[in-house]
């Protein structure tokens, strides 16, 4: 009678092991791909740091054109398409006293967990001639960025990528998608994987430089 016992506790107990030791396996993978996000950017800044939880994506602050920015990555698996979304934030710490938040969105799906714009109050006119869906929202139209100025950094959303152009009194903050999903593990496990997870230093140092163009605009400081 005990060794059937003890045989049955074996039969239920070894696939719960193997369960956890692969469970165990696989966030250590995901974890370390992910560790890399960053990676192919580093040589960009005069000095940097990088900082994970677990198997999440890392975060980054650095100096870059002696300025600081945050970089931060977000799994979207919200948005009305069959694919879940790695979006990257880029976000330049620079304090814009006196500026209204105005948050600019394109393909907007009114479900961007992500973006300030649905807490906005106010709606701003939307010229014909920008991207189809967006939205552009802001705490106070009389202290927002004029049209005139936004205009000149519209050429952001040229790219297919672009998704965010945001203002606050903290800074200014864009967005773009660094890749898609994993058909297969998303349809069927329901696992927001991404191959593409790095960051091209070209595509960052372009999203940082417009950065640095916005604010410099916006405190009136922007090179003719």
């Amino acid at each position: 009678m005990t060794s059937d016992i003890l045989a049955i506790l074996l039969l239920i107990g070894l696939p719960l092991v193997l369960l956890v030791w692969l469970n165990r396996r696989d966030q250590a993978r995901r974890r370390h791909s992910r560790s890399a996000l960053y990676a192919l950017t580093y040589d960009l800044f005069q000095s940097y740091r990088v900082e994970q939880t677990g198997a999440d994506f890392p975060t980054m602050t650095g100096r870059y054109r002696d300025r600081d920015f945050h970089l931060d990555a977000i799994i979207d698996t919200l948005t009305f398409r069959r694919l879940p979304v790695l979006w990257l934030r880029v976000s330049l710490l620079e304090a814009l006293p006196g500026m209204a938040t105005t948050d600019i969105l394109v393909r907007a799906q009114n479900n961007e967990f992500y973006a300030p714009g649905n807490d906005l109050p106010y709606q701003l006119p939307v010229p014909a001639h920008w991207p189809d869906g967006t939205h552009a929202k802001t705490d106070d139209p009389a202290r927002a960025p004029s049209r005139e100025l936004l205009e000149r950094h519209m050429d952001f959303f040229a790219l297919p990528q672009a998704k965010e152009l945001l203002v606050t009194p903290k800074g200014v903050r864009l967005v773009s998608m660094i890749d898609q999903g994993e058909r297969a593990e998303y349809l069927v496990l329901r696992i927001a994987d991404f191959r593409g997870n790095q960051v091209s230093a070209e595509a960052l140092r372009d999203m940082m430089d417009r950065c640095i163009g916005l604010s410099d605009d916006l405190q009136g400081r922007r090179k003719a």
